[in-house]
């Protein structure tokens, strides 16, 4: 019974407190002043301007040479090849089942010492091969792949 009576007494708060909150809000938009903006009914209206086509720097960016290049779907390659007349006898190593770690460290040593060589992957494995000029490098290479344990054929 208490408990029925608390409910109806909070409910009748609640009605109360609602009502005061909404008699405040009433009084404070009562208190605002109706207009305080202005909008303006005449507005200017821009007049058109003939505007004097000028193609003269349109050409004269056609006769400036250009420091640079817009890109492009086109490419230029410049392939240099060999001169057929020029005999060059080359010996051919092939290194098969390269792991990782010395194919990029076998890559490396090619690229810096200006090796021509030619990599494919084939199932799980890496192969190299290594066109080796006829001269003091082509021992010198031998003997570093020797030194690292990768097994080579001479062709």
């Amino acid at each position: 019974m208490i408990l029925k009576k608390a409910k109806l007494l909070l409910g009748i708060l609640l009605i109360a407190i609602f009502a005061l909150l909404f008699y405040i809000l009433f009084l404070y938009y009562r208190s605002l002043p109706k207009n305080t903006y202005q909008i303006a009914r005449t507005t200017h209206i821009p007049q058109k301007q003939n505007i004097k086509k000028d193609h003269s720097w349109l050409e004269s960016l056609l006769k400036k040479p250009q420091s640079y290049s817009y890109p492009a779907t086109e490419i230029k390659i410049g392939v240099h090849f060999k001169s057929p007349n020029e005999k060059a006898n080359l010996t051919r190593l092939i290194v098969n089942h390269l792991d990782d770690y010395k194919f990029f460290c076998l890559n490396e040593v090619l690229k810096e010492e200006n090796i021509d060589f030619a990599y494919y992957q084939s199932n799980d494995s890496i192969n190299i091969v290594i066109f080796l000029p006829n001269d003091s490098r082509k021992k010198q290479i031998m003997q570093d792949l020797k030194y690292y344990e990768i097994q080579y054929k001479v062709q």
